[in-house]
């Protein structure tokens, strides 16, 4: 099956509110309760939020009319991995926001932008695996007044991150001429009706009022990508750009490229998710690092140096650089 946000298929019974992570939130929910610490995280949002007395919940309280319930449950949502890191790193995420001593209302903010984060990466991560690349990196710019190495690096990361999505899904859609049963069905006496019928069975295409006929199961199988990534570049692929400019992750500041570059607000969700105490700054770098992939240091900039593409000098300034950042929101000692 193919992974397009909360779509099972390309085509077949799927509305269209159930292609995102959007609306009422169900694949974000299966996610959080697929994590390893749900029942911990569940303790804390009906503290925080649900059993939580404050003025405005009181407000709304008055105002609504009786609760309404729903009378059938939706089917539809579509999850495909039962566990996944992702899943747990989300959950614990969202248990350091709620644990740390801020009001509720305070919390939200930080529980978007790392929400945002988190299924962002789990997009490119899912891209990885089906494209068995190497680890999803995200070179981050701490904007300095003046064109640098770490820019253009970072601007490169982002296009290459863009780009992943849409090579995994037409990598997905052509994997299924790799199969044995697509070997016998080329070679058979009718190869464009067997053909078909495999794409039919695997993908719910071509849809039984397609006039479209295709000379050969080539010309079928690039049909098929074709409209596939077209359906893409109109939903799912617009998430790593939207929701990375949304939450504060890549700008296009100082520079007629989009590349990745972490606001304040950003920083100070991160700094909340990953120290729990004191935390020495290069430990900091490694556990964004470690967690999501994020290259700021020269530490995590090695394979980038050992290759030519940057000296240590230019990442150890953008290390330098977030340091002063952190310092001037009240959130490092120097």
């Amino acid at each position: 099956r193919l992974e397009c946000g909360g779509e099972a298929r390309i085509w077949g019974g799927v509305s269209n509110d159930r292609r995102f992570f959007a609306r009422t939130g169900e694949l974000l929910y299966l996610m959080l309760c697929r994590s390893g610490v749900a029942n911990e995280l569940r303790g804390l949002v009906v503290s925080r939020f649900l059993e939580n007395p404050a003025p405005y919940d009181s407000m709304a309280r008055a105002l609504q009319n009786d609760p309404q319930f729903s009378k059938a449950e939706r089917a539809g949502a579509y999850l495909p991995c039962s566990s996944h890191p992702v899943f747990d790193r989300l959950a614990e995420d969202w248990l350091a926001i709620l644990g740390s001593p801020i009001p509720a209302y305070d919390a939200i903010p930080h529980l978007v932008a790392m929400t945002g984060l988190t299924l962002t990466l789990y997009q490119l991560e899912r891209a990885r695996e089906v494209l068995d690349g190497d680890p999803v990196q995200l070179v981050c710019e701490i904007v300095s007044p003046r064109k640098s190495v770490v820019r253009d690096l970072s601007a490169d990361s982002y296009q290459r991150n863009n780009s992943l999505p849409q090579q995994a899904v037409e990598r997905f859609v052509r994997q299924v001429t790799e199969t044995e049963e697509w070997h016998s069905a080329v070679v058979s006496e009718d190869p464009i009706l067997n053909a078909a019928d495999i794409l039919k069975h695997t993908f719910g295409w071509p849809d039984t009022d397609d006039e479209e006929i295709a000379p050969d199961p080539t010309a079928l199988i690039d049909q098929l990508a074709d409209r596939a990534i077209s359906r893409h570049k109109q939903h799912i692929g617009k998430i790593h750009m939207t929701w990375s400019r949304a939450i504060g992750l890549s700008s296009r500041r100082s520079s007629r490229r989009v590349r990745y570059a972490p606001t304040d607000r950003l920083l100070k969700t991160l700094v909340v998710c990953c120290v729990a105490k004191r935390l020495e700054f290069r430990d900091f770098l490694a556990l964004l690092h470690e967690r999501y992939g994020l290259v700021i240091g020269d530490a995590q900039a090695r394979s980038f140096i050992a290759s030519g593409d940057a000296d240590q000098e230019d990442f150890s300034d953008n290390a330098r650089r977030l340091e002063e950042r952190l310092a001037s929101l009240g959130l490092l000692k120097l």
